[in-house]
């Protein structure tokens, strides 16, 4: 887990309010400490400011974010919190393709991907994520969550500028953003709490980015596009297939959430859910000559 914020402007002035930018951004991390204790870093250029508090997980040397990369007469920066599962598949696609990496972390494969395919680049991401993108030749700023909207990311536009944040806390420091409930929010609090509508934030102009959803901001405003949409179909598979295709797929899944540079824990609670995790993650550390770390629960009361 770590922690993004930050905001776009086309109106401050930039040489005379540098300084002011990049003290909010300053205040913006330490807020989210607790997401990403490990490093921290900003970013500000003349319409973009961002920062990142991150979590140290892949390539714990060399994944300091925000991270730039230029590709051709294009260069962008990113600001991620996430985990991509395919992430060796897309890696491999893209040395294929020209691409020379200088880490080994999912975050630089984001965003080589970005700068050779462009925004649709989201759509081959098998992970959850939510990151900001800032396209200096365009000067765009792409907001991105994953499907399920895994990841939290709030936002709000105060006097003409996107102020973005992994959490609630992060957009109040920046100057003039304030926390205000209104009977909205109060519905959302009494009539479905803890559940919120999706792209609720709760507070007065407070949103969130909708699972499956990018935004861009440019000069000309801000649009938001679904990338992903989740279909029902009618399920044909025999008996057999449906258990062996079932089979493949969690275990699919739990070996795919198992690339790391740190070691590798689960939670077991006694369930038939974190029993299998355990299982198979146990399973596939030992043929690796890896040990599993296992917490275990007691939900007694005393």
């Amino acid at each position: 887990m770590c922690g993004i914020a930050g905001f776009s402007s086309f109106h401050f002035n930039y040489k005379e309010e540098s300084a002011r930018w990049f003290s909010t951004l300053q205040t913006m991390n330490p807020c989210q400490h607790h997401r990403g204790p490990d490093e921290n870093g900003l970013y500000l250029s003349r319409n973009c400011g961002l920062s990142h508090t991150r979590l140290s997980i892949l390539d714990l040397a060399c994944g300091k974010q925000p991270m730039a990369r230029q590709l051709g007469n294009q260069r962008a920066v990113i600001a991620y919190n996430g985990e991509i599962y395919n992430m060796p598949a897309l890696r491999r696609e893209l040395e294929q393709e020209g691409i020379v990496f200088e880490t080994t972390c999912d975050t630089e494969v984001i965003l080589m991907g970005y700068l050779l395919h462009g925004t649709s680049y989201v759509t081959r991401l098998n992970g959850i994520f939510a990151f900001a993108i800032y396209d200096e030749r365009h000067k765009i700023l792409t907001l991105y969550r994953d499907s399920f909207g895994v990841k939290p990311l709030f936002y709000t536009v105060h006097n003409g500028t996107l102020v973005f944040s992994s959490e609630l806390k992060g957009l109040y420091c920046f100057p003039g953003v304030t926390a205000r409930l209104d009977p909205g929010g109060l519905n959302e609090l009494f009539g479905l709490g803890p559940a919120r509508t999706p792209g609720n934030g709760i507070l007065t102009d407070i949103h969130e980015l909708k699972p499956g959803t990018c935004m861009t901001c440019s000069s000309l405003g801000s649009i938001t596009h679904t990338y992903y949409r989740l279909t029902s179909r009618p399920h044909e598979d025999s008996y057999e297939d449906t258990i062996e295709k079932t089979r493949f797929l969690i275990t699919d899944a739990i070996k795919r959430q198992m690339i790391s540079d740190v070691p590798i824990c689960t939670f077991l609670s006694g369930g038939i859910d974190s029993s299998l995790v355990s299982a198979v993650c146990a399973s596939e550390l030992k043929a690796a000559g890896r040990q599993l770390s296992t917490y275990s629960f007691d939900f007694t009361e005393n």
